[in-house]
């Protein structure tokens, strides 16, 4: 026997399936404002309030599923909104659809549903200069939230829902566990910390959390570490605790701080501003990418395509590889810098003199010496 739902009903069956595949609030929430946009639209071109008539419709004339989806594309352009906007709304309301057991073909869709192409735009690449003038200006929290975004490739919402019980200060590098629940694609991964942001880390933990370096520290091990602050420390996890928040709390305090220091208060060519926490993402993805190649630059940060291939590394050589970069992704350690540059003088020193002893030899047993080790 069919049941007959009401829109309201129909609405709420269709975010509830959402959570269990996303298990995401903001999902939720993006999907919510789809549906409003398309009930807008509906009342201004058909005068249609209720969207359960549009699709019986549908199911009767497959026509006019195109017809309907090609409208609201154009109806989301008036409204003067960014392709991307569009695309994701479109895909809110496509999945509406389908939820409402209605096919929509991928082939007559393309050729029916023209969508606005997003223009490729040129984006300011941070630099090592710029995220120390941030640093510098900055709150203890926020200048340990950049490091560890920095050194780590998390993204924002991974960030906010780190707890002490994460983080492993026991290995070199010190490693983070990315929980399933936590990460985007739910698939949990490690990745890693500079000795710098580790121990800005330790002593943001030390100063905020009362972290010990000796102990289990069990009582503070569950506490989101960079939640919200309060003037009694920082929130552990409740009911209360609402990630959206923390997250826009993060990056207001980032604006707040880059506002400040007008030469960095720069805009991209798409309007948006170029210094954000997704652009400490895309700076860790350069410097590792080109210190340790693209593969493992990608699986640090979470991109499933490549986590396969990551995972069937030794730990020694996920390890290995990350120090490799570290001397790259260190922004204020002179320690570190220095003992780079002792290494590299080290290096030096070694070729240095294992050019030498060749010259012997071939001086030795009268082999002509190059031109180039003349000055050797």
């Amino acid at each position: 026997m069919q049941v007959l739902r009401t829109k309201e009903q129909s609405e709420h069956d269709y975010y509830d399936s959402l959570l269990v595949v996303s298990d995401s609030k903001k999902t939720v929430k993006t999907y919510k404002t789809s549906i409003n946009h398309f009930r807008k639209f509906l009342f201004s071109k058909y005068s249609i309030e209720n969207e359960l008539e549009v699709f019986s419709k549908m199911k009767e004339d497959e026509e006019f599923i195109y017809q309907i989806l090609r409208e609201f594309v154009v109806y989301l352009k008036k409204l003067e909104l960014r392709p991307k906007g569009i695309k994701g709304y479109l895909s809110g309301i496509k999945g509406y659809i389908r939820f409402h057991n209605i096919r929509i073909n991928s082939d007559d869709f393309k050729q029916f549903v023209k969508i606005p192409k997003s223009m490729k735009t040129n984006e300011i690449p941070l630099d090592k200069e710029m995220i120390l003038r941030i640093l510098h200006n900055a709150t203890p929290k926020l200048q340990t939230t950049i490091l560890v975004a920095v050194s780590s490739g998390l993204r924002i919402g991974e960030l906010v829902q780190l707890k002490l019980s994460d983080i492993d200060f026991g290995t070199y590098p010190t490693k983070i566990t990315v929980r399933g629940s936590t990460s985007k694609t739910r698939q949990g991964r490690n990745t890693f910390l500079t000795t710098e942001a580790s121990k800005a880390l330790q002593d943001y933990l030390t100063r905020f959390f009362g972290w010990r370096p000796i102990g289990e520290n069990l009582e503070i091990n569950e506490k989101y570490i960079f939640g919200p602050t309060t003037k009694k420390g920082r929130k552990s996890k409740e009911p209360g605790f609402n990630i959206e928040s923390a997250k826009l709390s993060l990056q207001k305090s980032l604006r707040t701080h880059v506002k400040d220091i007008p030469e960095l208060d720069l805009t991209n060519e798409n309007g948006y501003k170029a210094i954000h926490f997704h652009a400490f993402r895309k700076y860790f993805r350069t410097i590792v990418g080109n210190s340790c190649g693209r593969d493992y630059a990608e699986a640090l940060m979470g991109h499933r395509f490549y986590m396969d291939t990551y995972y069937q590394l030794p730990e020694e050589k996920k390890q290995k590889m990350y120090l490799d970069a570290e001397p790259q992704l260190t922004i204020s350690d002179y320690e570190a810098v220095e003992k780079n540059i002792e290494t590299i003088s080290q290096k030096y020193s070694k070729l240095e003199k294992t050019v030498r002893e060749l010259k012997e030899y071939m001086l030795k047993n009268s082999i002509k010496v190059p031109e180039l080790f003349s000055d050797t």
